[in-house]
């Protein structure tokens, strides 16, 4: 009787892949995107799932028009879910060496839409070479970002991000100032413009959701007192390179970002006629991964990329 009531009890806890699974699709929300995640099938994750339901006697994940969304039975499991996956990975990983060629590893890196331009493309070329079964996720920065390094469900965070706070660990990867960037030959854009004449030029300002107005117009207006002639605006810079090559519009931009839209159509750069407002760019951590020889050769790797 007591060998039955122990293996019951046995048979009522999911195990690490079953909390692996449930974590990411509470994450991804979708069955195929938890497999190509973890590297498994769809139907045992489907399968898994099924047994989840049984443990917690819930549906746990219901189909809708976005996805797999959590019942509220889901989310009030997830949090302690999520605790106990980080804690069997801590204790797995602790002491552990990380071997980039032949590990298998999937990173979930927040970035800004800048990092994509400026250091996804190193940090593609180095995984293809040097890590070719290591994935990578970029995510948004949000307002949540950095609830989502503290809950484990990102593995770093990439950007100028303020509100971090001061219990993630942080280290600068550089300081980025701002230039304008127009078409080749522009009729009007030149070095050492006069101030006003620069500011009269037709500007194209992009603020990414209203969240980060651009900081130069913001510098101009209280250092100069005067702001510039913005003749449209868009709240992402994709596309921008083809807009500016296409037309008199400037756009004021960070360097680095800079370097990266010229790759891709004839453009110039010159520097502004003020001081340029600047800004620091750094990786964020968790405590947690510290240690995390994985983490550990990921920001390392970014690091050498930044510095390139």
């Amino acid at each position: 009787m007591d060998d039955d009531r122990k293996g019951a009890d046995a048979r009522s806890f999911p195990d690490y892949r079953q909390i692996s699974i449930f974590t990411a699709l509470y994450e991804v929300a979708s069955i195929a995107r938890v497999a190509a995640r973890l590297g498994m099938n769809p139907s045992t994750v489907s399968m898994a799932l099924a047994r989840l339901r049984e443990i917690y006697r819930d549906d746990l994940f219901v189909r809708s028009a976005v996805g797999m969304i959590p019942t509220i039975k889901a989310e009030a499991i997830y949090p302690g879910l999520k605790q106990a996956q980080q804690l069997l990975q801590a204790s797995a990983l602790e002491g552990d060496a990380f071997d980039p060629a032949v590990a298998t590893r999937h990173f979930r890196v927040a970035m800004s839409e800048i990092g994509v331009y400026v250091l996804m493309p190193g940090l593609r070329s180095l995984l293809a070479g040097e890590a070719p079964g290591v994935s990578l996720e970029q995510i948004e920065i949000t307002a949540d970002t950095p609830w989502h390094l503290e809950s484990g469900t990102l593995d770093l965070v990439l950007g100028h991000v303020p509100t971090m706070g001061k219990s993630v660990i942080r280290q600068r990867l550089y300081r980025e100032h701002y230039v304008c960037l127009g078409r080749a030959n522009h009729p009007a854009l030149r070095a050492g413009m006069p101030v006003e004449d620069f500011l009269r030029l037709p500007h194209l300002s992009v603020a990414s959701r209203g969240r980060n107005r651009q900081r130069w117009e913001d510098h101009a207006a209280e250092s100069l007192g005067a702001r510039p002639n913005i003749r449209l605006e868009q709240s992402s810079f994709a596309g921008i390179e083809h807009l500016l090559a296409d037309s008199d519009l400037v756009a004021v931009v960070p360097a680095r970002l800079s370097r990266a839209l010229m790759r891709f159509a004839p453009l110039m750069t010159v520097d502004l006629p003020f001081e340029s407002p600047s800004y620091v760019v750094h990786q964020h951590w968790h405590p947690r991964h510290r240690k995390d020889a994985g983490a550990t050769w990921l920001r390392k790797a970014l690091a050498r990329i930044a510095q390139g």
